[in-house]
């Protein structure tokens, strides 16, 4: 990966956009798989535009990484649409109850960054890596729980 970093001199910041946008949708798949059968319509939609607002964003930043600049409007209108869809997945996340409230909680409350005056990048980027963040914690809180139910279960074979 270094080594690809080295070869677009300039361009690291939208490889690792990249990167953290696929690792995003990859953790979403997991939750999404945990939540599938608990949180009905609404958490289907969330999830999708989440998805397809990744999916935008990435195409942009891979078209940029090209030389063309000819997706790079799609990154704001991506951010609003992927905003949406987390505020959507919050809710069903709230309403499905099989992950912790305040996951729910921080997927709404992460809208913060574009209702309070900031700047538009930073709003952009804030929002971006507060969802890693978000879904980081959440991961490795889960993963403790798991790590424990797996002890507790081999303790009783």
């Amino acid at each position: 990966m270094l080594g690809y970093l080295q070869a677009i001199l300039g361009r690291e910041d939208v490889v690792l956009f990249v990167v953290a946008h696929l690792f995003l949708a990859v953790g979403l798949v997991g939750f999404y798989a945990l939540q599938k059968g608990s949180y009905g319509l609404l958490g289907q939609a969330g999830f999708y535009v989440v998805l397809a607002a990744v999916a935008a964003r990435v195409l942009g930043a891979v078209v940029f990484l090209a030389g063309s600049s000819a997706l790079q409007w799609i990154s704001f209108p991506g951010a609003l649409v992927m905003l949406v869809g987390f505020v959507l997945y919050g809710i069903a996340t709230l309403r499905a109850r099989v992950l912790p409230r305040w996951y729910g909680l921080a997927l709404i409350g992460s809208a913060l960054p574009f209702v309070l005056p900031v700047s538009l990048p930073l709003a952009i980027y804030g929002i971006t890596t507060l969802y890693g963040l978000i879904l980081l914690v959440l991961g490795y809180v889960l993963w403790l729980r798991w790590g424990t139910a797996t002890d507790r279960s081999s303790r009783v074979l």
